[in-house]
């Protein structure tokens, strides 16, 4: 996925004991997607029995720990295709009752603001307009 600049996300069903998450984030339906990309997470470790990382969420630093049982999906944000683990999945919900629309929101602090962020193609941009300065608080 990163190798096609598309960014991983990883549905989690957040109503396992183990799982590790902000809750506040957690969706109606149980599920949390993260963002996997290498400018949204800290610490990536991938260990027999699950995932850790750290991530940040409105600002805030958080540990995240995901067992290997409660991934639902490994997929791309832009294009929704990749990888369910039906295996996994809650008896009440699908992988098509998983709505990839519905969680962008959950996306890091960090990945919301380098989303706009253009990509480097190794060309200079040319400035447009007069210069302009914020003053940030």
């Amino acid at each position: 996925m990163v190798e096609e600049d598309l960014t991983p996300y990883l549905v989690v069903n957040a109503n396992l004991e183990s799982v590790q998450v902000p809750k506040a984030f957690v969706q109606g339906d149980g599920t949390i997607t993260l963002n996997l990309s290498g400018h949204a997470i800290r610490n990536f470790a991938v260990e027999a029995d699950g995932l850790g990382f750290n991530s940040r969420f409105q600002g805030q630093p958080h540990s995240i720990w995901v067992p290997i049982g409660a991934i639902l999906g490994l997929v791309s944000r832009e294009t929704s295709d990749g990888l369910w683990f039906p295996e996994n999945q809650p008896s009440v919900a699908g992988p098509s009752q998983l709505a990839l629309g519905d969680v962008s929101d959950e996306a890091s602090a960090e990945t919301d603001q380098l989303k706009d962020t253009p990509k480097d193609t190794g060309e200079a941009e040319k400035p447009r307009g007069r210069p302009n300065l914020t003053i940030v608080d």
